[in-house]
């Protein structure tokens, strides 16, 4: 599904009438790479973007899109903006403000360059309501002044006259609503001022919300072809770009909470979690290549002590028993063992982008619908009974831990809840301990023994 970066520019409502689509707030640095290693989206969209007071998306990140085989568009903001700047290395824009950035002029305004990205820039309300536009933007007073100049409702002298004047003043004093105190500080003609403002309701044009309309529309019904004259890059992994990644997965947002439960019920099966967490890092790996850590001693110990937890090797001869049945000699098992210590670095590594690729995983295997279903159900039977916060008492922890494993799962309780508790993907004991808590209560709620 195509990712749409979208804030004051259009209505939500509006735009999900046009384009089914991920639609998100207005993007910050590092958000597209965090959606990228997420999500990877078919397509993203970027319309509406942060300006001064939040870093602005990067123009590293957008490569990086692009370098991944991601396409990228963008249109009547900060979604312009970065097209006419990435254009060249095959970004797409669409609308009269992005080629008005590419060109460099913004008509009938031909005499004065057009570059600032203040023309583009509002100030806006929260998104629980929707970022109202608490300001306007200069290409929608230019492009208001133009059409009334066409209407003869004013000359061309005073369009450029007004589009001056609002030009001065800072972006977040610029609106229609400061239009008559404009035209006092130019001394605009009583007769003239009363027209253009009985003009103004039906002849007020937004450009911005135009260019976002046609984008989305381009992208629900064709797509959209790359630039002819597209530059070929290679895209560089500095230490900035190290950097950034290594802040924007500190800064990754979580999963949503009905996925978190998902999450909890695939942790609850860790035969199943285990298989789908190596195809989850083969996902990471594949979208994001990274070269395979130096594999030492001790990264081989561990893996053998997860493999042999696994399948109930305790013993030295049941380990060799087990080798000798998977015909793996010494070199075969050492072998196995830096494979699996290549598939834990690269795990660990991915921060909260594991939990998103298992997401994926669960989707295209086709186990997600099933566990989310029972999430569902075990989410509304313990928050009837009044249990939906169910967590296990001090003296209870242990015997919950033996009840699981020993009851439900048919194998030997771990000697240490915390490993074992991040071996199947919690946080840690406590949190295995909590969806423990949860799962009994639920299995007595709904009649079941074990």
């Amino acid at each position: 599904m195509t990712a749409v970066f979208l804030g004051p520019s259009l209505p939500r409502a509006e735009a999900e009438k046009i384009l089914d689509a991920d639609y998100r707030p207005p993007v910050r640095q590092g958000d597209i790479y965090r959606l990228v290693q997420q999500r990877r989206p078919q397509a993203i969209a970027v319309i509406d973007g942060y300006f001064q007071d939040v870093p602005s998306v990067w123009h590293k990140e957008i490569l990086w899109a692009l370098d991944q085989g991601i396409p990228v568009y963008g249109a009547a903001s900060m979604g312009a903006l970065r097209a006419a700047e990435l254009q060249r290395h095959g970004m797409i824009g669409v609308g009269k403000i992005y080629e008005a950035y590419r060109v460099g002029t913004y008509a009938p305004y031909d005499s004065e360059l057009f570059e600032d990205d203040d023309e583009v820039a509002v100030i806006h309300g929260p998104a629980e309501l929707a970022y109202p536009a608490l300001s306007d933007a200069m290409v929608d007073l230019r492009e208001t002044l133009a059409a009334a100049a066409r209407d003869g409702i004013i000359g061309q002298d005073l369009r450029d006259g007004l589009v001056a004047a609002f030009k001065r003043r800072f972006y977040r004093e610029r609106s229609f609503a400061a239009l008559p105190e404009v035209m006092d500080e130019l001394e605009v003609e009583p007769a003239v001022a009363a027209a253009l403002t009985a003009w103004l309701p039906q002849g007020r044009i937004s450009q911005k919300r135009a260019d976002a309309r046609a984008l989305l529309e381009a992208l629900s019904e064709s797509g959209l072809e790359p630039p002819a004259e597209r530059e070929a890059f290679v895209f560089e992994r500095t230490s900035l770009w190290a950097q950034f990644v290594e802040q924007s997965a500190d800064a990754a947002a979580p999963v949503a909470a009905q996925e978190a439960r998902v999450l909890e019920e695939l942790y609850l099966d860790p035969d199943l979690h285990a298989a789908l967490r190596r195809l989850a890092v083969l996902r990471l790996q594949l979208q994001v290549p990274e070269a395979a850590p130096p594999i030492d001693d001790g990264a081989r110990r561990a893996a053998l002590d997860r493999l042999r937890r696994r399948h109930g090797l305790m013993s030295r001869a049941a380990l060799e028993a087990w080798a000798a049945d998977c015909d793996l000699d010494r070199e075969g098992l050492d072998r196995l063992l830096s494979y699996e210590s290549a598939v834990e670095s690269r795990a660990q590594s991915a921060g909260p982008a594991l939990a998103a690729a298992l997401l994926d995983v669960l989707r295209s295997e086709g186990h997600y619908p099933a566990l989310a279903a029972r999430a569902r159900d075990k989410r509304q039977r313990l928050e009837k009974a009044g249990e939906g916060h169910t967590a296990p008492s001090a003296l209870s922890s242990q015997p919950l831990v033996d009840w699981y494993f020993e009851v439900r799962l048919g194998r030997a309780a771990p000697r240490d809840s915390a490993q074992a508790a991040r071996e199947m993907g919690f946080a840690d004991a406590e949190s295995l301990l909590d969806a423990l808590a949860r799962e009994r209560a639920y299995l007595a709620l709904a009649g079941e023994s074990r």
